[in-house]
């Protein structure tokens, strides 16, 4: 029944042919095997079979006169070898999707021998020692093998039946150099990859990202079209692998197009051509996504090709666009420039060569784009630094005019300041001359008061008038011993001074007028660390005035031992004041009295607060707030 059908299927397609002409191998040779093969379509359905082929070769024709009628059919190819010595050979090819090949030696009893092979077959089928692209074959001397190969190229580009036919040690040979040329690429693009990242990470100049971008994408474009990438990450699912080949090469693009963009300075040179770009970047990654679905549905890479090679037009309008305004740029930015023609100029070269060659110009597209990585990457690099380095000429010499200007600025400032200081200092002078005079006229006016009160209080005879002068003369000297602590040239309020000198001289004044039958002793203690501006200072002194003229007028009427003492020291964010005598003591506290009255108001000015034991004497404490 099968047979029946194959011969069906051949009237179909017309001409019977035998098979072809016997491949005389000789060591150490390659032999294309095109010439020499005949050949068999058949439909996705499998009508055929190695059996039934190997049985009747007169299904076959001659491969030159065929056209095949669909190019994702399944092809079988026939041919026979004969070699005269023992021979150890391989059977590559390079455009396959999945190739089955089958061995039959012409020797009685024998069987075929059945390998896998193919761009998109799993590694779990290929037998060791051979590749996706080729078998390894072993011929014993005089002995005809019939060589049949099924050939099922789903990529949907015609079928390209390139069938070599080497020795093994040349084979082997070729491919180590073409390997090593592919690692020669590869590593040259990974110097410049980490050279780039390097760059930016140490100077953040953006234009090394996005050759970053485009030189990482050329490098994954070139592994996955070498299959490198799908035999190290895809082995067993290498379809997966080939789709993303496309998005390597879009991530290139993309970064090509940022870098020159942002190293043209595109955006302020031709807003128009700055949105094109933008409107064209935005709409790379939609097409790669649409790629991404025609591949996995339809497995269609020769649309997924040919439309990628419509769009290069576009991107070919653009890059053209660009380069017309090469009146605009610098020594460093043309450099970029024959990057990006030299760019174009292979691009076009593979756009119209997959429209006319076909599949088979995807060979070339490796070694041109190693290449391309190569000298495009150097001649941006070139500008990049360039750019990069005239930056910083240019910021050095803007720095050196900046500097220069900044001196002359400091001079002219200096001379200002000169001038204004000079205006200050004469000014200060009459401002210290008005305040001298001021404080000259404030201590005579003070001496005056405190000279007339002291003549009157030996004048009046009444004890009472005699009590208020006095009490009126030891105020005036507190407030003159006050004023005398201040530096005679700097009396205001925010001077600063140490309490301690001024309630001594206090005490003794008040000692001095209120001279009793009974000397009275005064202990002062004054933490050395409190400081009190001029203010602050008459206030407290004008509170321990009335304090001790109380008790040296009215507190030790019969205490034999009469004492003062009178301690100020910080506590906490405050500083007390304690004053105590041993006299008799506070029996009333009369509210119309004037002293009394006079230390609430001080103490209210102090912001402080103060209480009174009456008990032994009587002991005041006061707490202020630290306002010195």
């Amino acid at each position: 029944m099968k047979f029946i059908q194959a011969l069906i299927l051949a009237l179909f397609c017309g001409q019977w042919c035998a098979a072809g002409n016997i491949v005389n191998y000789t060591q150490k040779s390659t032999v294309n095997l095109r010439p020499y093969f005949s050949v068999a379509e058949d439909d996705k359905e499998g009508t055929l079979n190695a059996d039934l082929l190997f049985r009747n070769p007169e299904l076959f024709r001659a491969l030159n006169d065929f056209s095949p009628a669909k190019p994702d059919n399944v092809f079988w190819l026939f041919t026979e070898i004969k070699s005269d010595t023992d021979a150890a050979a391989v059977l590559s090819f390079r455009h396959l999707a999945n190739a089955t090949l089958y061995v039959l030696p012409d020797t009685p009893g024998a069987s075929y021998e059945q390998r896998y092979a193919g761009a998109f077959c799993p590694d779990s089928m290929i037998s060791s020692g051979d590749s996706r692209f080729h078998f390894r074959l072993t011929f014993a001397r005089g002995i005809k093998y019939r060589i049949l190969i099924r050939s099922l190229h789903t990529k949907k580009y015609d079928p390209v039946f390139d069938f070599k036919l080497s020795d093994r040690d040349l084979f082997y040979k070729a491919s180590g150099r073409k390997e090593r040329l592919d690692y020669w690429f590869q590593g040259a693009g990974m110097l410049l990859l980490v050279y780039v990242l390097v760059n930016w990470l140490s100077t953040r100049y953006r234009p090394y990202l996005w050759m970053g971008i485009f030189i990482a994408g050329l490098q994954l474009y070139n592994l996955a079209l070498n299959r490198y990438l799908i035999d190290w990450f895809f082995p067993n699912h290498p379809v997966v692998g080939w789709r993303f080949t496309v998005h390597f090469l879009y991530m290139a693009i993309i970064g090509l197009y940022l870098l020159i963009i942002d190293f043209w300075n595109i955006k302020s040179k031709h807003p128009n051509l700055y949105r094109l770009g933008k409107v064209i970047l935005c709409g790379m990654p939609l097409l790669a996504l649409l790629f991404f679905f025609i591949n996995y549905y339809t497995s269609n890479f020769k649309l997924t090709s040919q439309i990628n090679s419509v769009l290069f037009m576009v991107q070919l309008y653009y890059l053209l666009r660009l380069l017309s305004l090469w009146k605009s740029f610098d020594k460093q930015e043309r450099f970029l420039a024959y990057g990006v023609i030299l760019y174009l100029a292979v691009a076009l070269f593979v756009s119209v060569s997959v429209f006319i060659v076909g599949e088979r110009v995807l060979g070339l597209v490796t070694v041109f784009s190693g290449v391309l990585q190569t000298t495009v990457c150097l001649l941006f690099l070139v500008g990049i630094n360039g750019k990069l380095w005239q930056n910083e000429a240019d910021k050095l010499h803007y720095l050196s005019q900046l500097n220069e200007l900044q001196r002359e600025q400091n001079q002219l400032l200096e001379a200002n300041v000169a001038a204004r200081t000079k205006e200050l200092h004469q000014g200060k002078l009459q401002i210290e001359l008005l305040i001298d005079e001021l404080n000259h006229r404030v201590k005579n006016n003070l001496q005056l008061l405190y000279s007339l009160n002291s003549l009157q209080v030996s004048a009046h005879k009444d004890q009472y008038v005699t009590n208020i002068l006095k009490d009126n003369v030891a105020r005036i000297k507190a407030m003159m011993l006050v004023n005398e602590s201040l530096d005679p040239g700097k009396n205001n309020s925010s001077e600063l001074f140490a309490p301690g000198v001024v309630i001594n001289k206090i005490a003794a004044h008040l000692k001095q007028i209120f001279a009793g039958e009974v000397p009275v002793r005064i202990n002062i203690d004054i933490e050395e660390s409190i400081i009190l501006n001029a203010a602050s200072g008459l206030s407290l002194g004008l509170i321990i005035t009335e304090l001790m003229t109380n008790s040296l007028k009215h507190a030790f009427a019969g205490q034999p031992e009469p004492e003062i003492s009178i301690s100020l020291y910080r506590s906490l964010n405050n500083w007390e004041l304690h004053y105590r005598d041993n006299g008799k003591g506070m029996l009333t506290q009369s509210k119309d009295s004037f002293g009394l009255n006079l230390i609430s108001d001080l103490t209210r000015q102090l912001r402080g607060s103060y209480k009174i034991d009456p008990v032994n004497g009587v002991h005041y404490v006061f707490i202020f707030p630290n306002v010195s």
